[in-house]
């Protein structure tokens, strides 16, 4: 068998074996019955990776520029990270992981209660361009008939302004509109004569605004915000669930500075957040990371408006959180009868397989309330425990699920998901987690589980399997520590003669009996005893033998290291 041939069958046969070197994101090596190993092919990768990070395609130049070298393609990977694309890119991705959307009705729950439209009134526009004549784009009180499109007062009489929502652009309106909502309309809400347009414009491009269409839209995707921005500042990745953190764009800024309509109590804002963020514009829809202080009843992306308000029950909530951010599913067979008052739900049989856990889980969330009543049904905090540990409260709840491996495992699946566009096979079971170590081991930065992934062998290369996972791995189990353990079990007993000495003569040109140059000696079994476990740690990061390129994933080193390993552990 030549060399290539041996490569090519080492390649057919192994699996991810190793965590990745923190100091560099070294290959892992995928080979599975459900992935055909075909060579890299860059251009394709390139083109996929551009698309999915940044939303562009390459050009030819940029072709050109990556060739088929895998140092070019790694190097612009890196630099779709950094592009400012890649908040778009990943505010996406977390819209999909959390889900987004609101009823429109909903933020009436927040308006004041004291305004009647008769004692208290709120001013609001009504904002559009005339269809004919001057074709002026023009506001005027929302109450005024809107036949003559000009207000309470003669053409000759209008002063322009430039509107708060879409800077450059000049709008017509009466004296005491400019008086009532200032020289940018800011003051007053604005309405827009076609309600679904102005739900899906793109602030700060185009001059169709409603301030209820834009604050929910943004209240909507809080939570997919505040891991977003998260995200591009490369913090951990555990602080998406983080008390006491959350995060505005300029819409959220925008109502809370709206309190003559508004109740901020309602809202149950942090005292002094919109203080904190007072100098963000309406037209700066990124999201930005705010830190109010730990509470209790806070826990990062599960206490925005958004998420408790798009799940309205606490069971909801509860279900939404073991599915998208533990990558587990309530699932229980049914009782052949139900019975006609099951009672206790949690420990009724064909009910408690499910809600001996929802259940508790769900408890956690009672610091809020539920559906409209979330700001006002609350029950306060209710011991509960979720996998073995005690809290009562979001933030504990928060701590429980950082702090168990199957939250980093579940969000690498997502990840994977996201840039391999299917999930893991079962017997990609060792990639995962290699995956979910590595992840931990850099911090949770979410932008280098990213490009450890985006830089795999199994996204390079040039064929790719089906989408559809007829088989795919278990979920991750609870309980675990985070990380893991990467070391795979040894799967047999390992013989010093025949598995481990025929494979010496990469170390023993200087490791033995003898030498002159100070080497240990490790060429027999008595030897070895000796100098296995420090020779594992050598081979494992990349020191021995001389001439490695970074810690060895597979080939002859790593055969060698894993023998030794495992014969060491069997051999105490």
């Amino acid at each position: 068998m030549n060399q290539k041939q041996h490569y090519s069958r080492l390649f057919r046969r192994s699996k991810v074996r190793s965590m990745l070197a923190i100091t560099g994101v070294a290959a892992m090596v995928l080979t599975t019955s459900s992935v055909q190993a075909a060579g890299p092919d860059y251009e394709m990768a390139l083109k996929r990776a551009q698309y999915l990070l940044n939303g562009t395609v390459p050009t030819d130049d940029e072709y050109a520029v990556v060739g088929s070298d895998n140092g070019s393609y790694k190097s612009a990977v890196r630099a779709f990270l950094n592009h400012s694309n890649f908040y778009s890119a990943t505010l996406r991705y977390h819209e999909i992981l959390f889900g987004t959307g609101l009823g429109d009705d909903y933020l009436t729950e927040l308006v004041r209660s004291d305004i009647d439209n008769k004692t208290n009134k709120v001013a609001k526009l009504s904002c559009n361009r005339a269809d004919s004549g001057d074709q002026r784009y023009r506001c005027q009180w929302s109450s005024q008939n809107t036949g003559s499109k000009t207000g309470t007062c003669p053409q000759a009489w209008e002063q322009a302004v430039t509107v708060f929502w879409y800077p450059g652009m000049v709008a017509w309106v009466c004296p005491e509109v400019m008086t009532t909502c200032g020289t940018d309309l800011s003051q007053c809400l604005i309405e827009y004569s076609d309600p679904a347009a102005a739900k899906n414009a793109e602030l700060g491009t185009t001059e169709i605004f409603d301030t209820h269409a834009a604050v929910t839209n943004s209240l909507s995707k809080q939570a997919a915000g505040l891991a977003t921005a998260v995200v591009m500042a490369n913090y951990p990745y555990t602080k998406i669930l983080e008390s006491g953190l959350t995060a505005v764009d300029g819409a959220i800024v925008h109502f809370m500075r709206q309190g003559q309509y508004f109740d901020m109590t309602k809202f149950n804002a942090a005292p002094g957040l919109a203080d904190l963020v007072g100098s963000i514009a309406l037209t700066d829809t990124n999201f930005r990371l705010v830190n109010v202080g730990h509470d209790p009843t806070q826990a990062g992306a599960l206490s925005t408006f958004g998420w408790l308000r798009r799940y309205e029950k606490n069971r909801s909530r509860a279900n939404q959180l073991y599915q998208r951010l533990l990558c587990r599913q309530f699932t229980s067979a049914l009782p052949r009868v139900f019975p006609a008052d099951p009672g206790n739900l949690r420990t009724t049989p064909g009910c408690m397989g499910c809600h001996s856990t929802v259940d508790p889980l769900a408890d956690f969330f009672s610091t809020w309330g539920e559906g409209g009543e979330l700001y006002t049904g609350a029950k306060g905090s209710t011991p509960s425990s979720f996998d073995n540990k005690s809290g009562a409260g979001l933030a504990d709840l928060a701590d429980i699920i950082r702090n168990d491996d199957a939250f980093a495992t579940c969000t690498v699946e997502h990840a994977w998901g996201w840039l391999m566009g299917r999930g893991f096979y079962r017997d990609e079971a060792d990639l995962r987690r290699a995956l979910t170590s590595y992840f931990v081991t850099v911090n949770y930065s979410f932008k280098e589980l990213v490009y450890a992934m985006a830089t795999h062998p199994a996204f390079i290369e040039g064929s790719r399997s089906d989408a559809t996972v007829t088989d795919p791995l278990d979920e991750p189990p609870l309980g675990q520590p985070p990380g893991g353990n990467t070391n795979l079990p040894c799967s047999k007993t390992i013989d010093f003669t025949a598995d481990i000495a025929p494979k010496l003569g990469q170390c023993t040109n200087c490791h033995f009996a003898g030498n002159k140059i100070g080497r240990q000696d490790i060429s027999s079994a008595a030897q070895m005893k000796i100098w296995g476990s420090q020779s594992v740690n050598m081979m494992a990061s990349g020191n021995m033998p001389p001439g490695q390129a970074g810690p060895p994933l597979i080939g002859p080193v790593w055969d060698l290291k894993e023998a030794v390993r495992c014969w060491v552990a069997q051999n105490p």
